[in-house]
């Protein structure tokens, strides 16, 4: 038996031993393959090596794209993109400059500031709310912040105003690793004296419409100096950088550009003579009621009217008085009480808010000096020349009354002046060319008179509500009539009355000029803007007769009625003055009540003009007045009891 070799395999019977031709193949047998050595590619293998290739080159393209974005991003972009980061928690905030203060002419504010402390609220959870609340008075739950409120976006919520200052440390305390709470420090104005109220004005939160630049936390003049010098007032805001978190909230805060302080402005006003000037006025509801109770008439509960007084050497107003006045802290403390707001501002019966000082009114017979001057300066008449002061005049078939109802006798112009006498200026202006058919010449010299006078436009004393007043003429009668002048104009005017208007502060400015022979420096309420001393404007009114007019107003207190009130006999120091009777719709027991007046007659030191809306008689109630301003300002003995009780001076306008 052969024994078959290992490995040989066994052939079938009947196979062919015939040797079998190889067959060719590029697989390598799997005995063959050698470890390590890369396996050959199939065709499977070709396609997903072809898929791999493609993917790997869209992930390669994209990283190249994102990292050359991200290198752009990281480079050519770094510093845009630092800023706009900034900004996501980066804000710029407006500095709100510190307001100039008013001063009076001694130092004595009229209009400050104070740090107001608010408890501002972002909104969230409050730790410990229920004993907070309780602390400050507060109830129910604080509110959120309103997004559609800029102040309110930026700022917070405000759930406590004006925290008193004692309580201010427990609050910052009770308040203390609470983010969403903070106490803001807030600039109030404040008038600490309320003195001149309507001459000082007021400010509010600056509304953007009305004042274009500023921040909703600047305060604005709205009346008054407050308004007229805002620029001056106001300064100039600054900026500060501020981190917040994600609710707004401030982190810290770096300053980037100080605020500019406004300047303060001082005023010519005399705090004590302005306080006497506002008390007299005040009491002159004495003296009305007594003239209302003489007539049978109701009383009045409310004086309205105005007081002025000035130094007629200087022009500069030592008080500017108005009745009613108002609390200008009711504009000016947070939060607003709206119901105390409404009552003055929808007060349209007494007008609190009204600077009556610099609003026009029928000057009334305080105008005849300005009638007196122009007969003499044109020679119409001579200081002797003599009218009869007769009851009434008729021209044209209208007949104008005097004040008296029966013939007072023959009078030159120095009596017609003391006397007040209507008939006089009526006789001795007719007897001047055409003045009884029109347009005249001695109509259009005292109209040119009045107004180198300082009437007819406004005086520029530092308030923006002063009114120009009106001297008409031929060419505003034709505006506003559409005829020409008739004679009745002339009556009128040359007695202050129809269309003429002037403010007491014209007024005051007429008694300066004529106590200081024609030289008129400038009424004027502001002293000084910051450290630029105010110079007021100086002129000469040229004329010959002063001494005449002067005599005229000295002798209504020595040679007629008015004496029993500031004649010799009354009154220690010697006084001139003029009286004027307004007349209204009201009727005559209703007329404006004026004065204007100076003295010492021989070294003036104090001029004043002052009006009594519906005061009635200006004797009865103008003078008394004056006199209590007078004897104030003086420190003279004055018998109120003696005026008080006394009856109306037989001839008194």
């Amino acid at each position: 038996m052969t024994r078959r070799p290992p490995g040989a395999s066994r052939r079938p019977q009947g196979a062919s031993t015939r040797p079998r031709k190889r067959e060719l193949s590029l697989r390598r047998p799997a005995s063959e393959v050698v470890p390590g050595e890369r396996r050959p590619e199939t065709e499977a293998d070709a396609g997903l090596s072809a898929r791999m290739r493609l993917v790997l080159a869209i992930m390669l393209t994209a990283l190249v794209v994102f990292t050359g974005r991200l290198m752009y991003l990281q480079f050519a972009m770094a510093e845009a993109y630092q800023v706009r980061s900034e900004q996501n928690f980066t804000q710029e905030r407006r500095i709100a400059p510190l307001r100039g203060r008013i001063l009076a002419r001694d130092g004595t504010v009229l209009a400050d500031n104070r740090v107001a402390y608010d408890l501002m609220y972002w909104g969230g959870e409050i730790y410990g709310w229920e004993r907070l609340a309780a602390f400050l008075g507060l109830e129910g739950e604080p509110r959120e912040p309103d997004p559609g409120r800029l102040e309110e976006r930026t700022g917070g919520a405000a759930i406590a105003w004006n925290i008193p200052d004692p309580l201010v440390p427990a609050v910052e305390e009770r308040i203390a690793g609470q983010a969403n709470l903070y106490l803001r420090e807030r600039i109030e104005r404040t008038y600490p004296t309320n003195l001149a109220a309507q001459v000082v004005g007021y400010t509010s939160q600056a509304d953007p419409d009305r004042n274009p630049g500023y921040g909703v936390d600047d305060l604005a003049g709205v009346a008054g100096v407050e308004a007229t010098w805002e620029s001056v007032l106001f300064g100039a805001p600054g900026v500060r950088k501020v981190w917040v978190d994600h609710r707004g909230a401030p982190l810290r805060s770096e300053v980037v550009e100080p605020a500019t302080p406004g300047q303060d402005v001082v005023l010519t006003i005399d705090p004590v003579v302005q306080r006497l000037a506002e008390d007299v006025l005040a009491n002159a509801l004495t003296y009305v009621n007594l003239d209302r109770d003489r007539n049978d008439l109701p009383r009045e509960e409310v004086i309205h009217g105005a007081f002025v007084a000035l130094d007629p050497r200087s022009g500069e107003i030592l008080a500017m008085a108005s009745s009613p006045s108002y609390d200008q802290n009711v504009f000016a403390k947070r939060p607003i009480d709206p119901s105390a707001v409404a009552d003055i501002l929808l007060d349209g019966t007494h007008r609190p808010l009204q600077n009556r000082a610099v609003e026009a009114f029928a000057p009334a017979s305080t105008f005849k000096m300005v009638t007196s001057m122009a007969l003499l300066e044109g020679g119409w008449i001579s200081p002797n020349t003599r009218y009869q002061c007769t009851p009434r005049y008729t021209l044209g078939g209208i007949t104008f009354h005097n004040w008296a109802t029966y013939d007072r006798g023959s009078y030159a112009v120095r009596d017609a002046i003391a006397d007040s006498c209507n008939t006089f200026f009526w006789h001795a202006v007719a007897a001047t060319p055409n003045a009884t058919s029109g347009w005249g010449p001695f109509i259009a010299q005292e109209v040119e008179l009045a107004r180198a006078l300082g009437f007819g436009e406004p005086i520029g004393v530092g308030v923006r509500e002063e009114k120009a007043g009106r001297v008409p003429d031929d060419a505003w009668v034709r505006e506003q009539y559409g005829h020409g002048w008739l004679p009745g104009f002339s009556m009128n005017t040359v007695i202050g009355q129809g269309d003429v208007l002037a403010t007491p502060v014209q007024v005051a400015q007429l008694i300066q000029t004529l106590a200081m022979d024609g030289t008129r420096v400038a009424p004027h309420l502001v002293g000084r803007l910051g450290d630029e001393p105010f110079v007021p404007q100086t002129e000469h009114v040229d004329g010959r007769f002063w001494g005449v007019l002067q005599e005229g107003m000295r002798m209504m207190f020595t040679d007629y009625p008015s004496q029993a009130y500031l004649g010799p006999g009354a009154f220690p120091v010697a006084v001139a003055g003029k009286t004027g009777t307004g007349q209204t719709s009201r009727g005559d027991d209703y007329n404006h009540a004026w004065f204007m007046g100076y003295g010492p007659v021989d070294d003036p030191e104090i001029a004043i003009a002052l009006l009594i809306e519906y005061g009635g008689s200006s004797t009865q109630v103008a003078i008394p007045v004056a006199r209590d301003f007078f004897a104030g300002f003086w420190g003279a003995p004055v018998d109120t009891g003696v005026l008080a009780s006394a009856g109306r001076p037989s001839g008194a306008p």
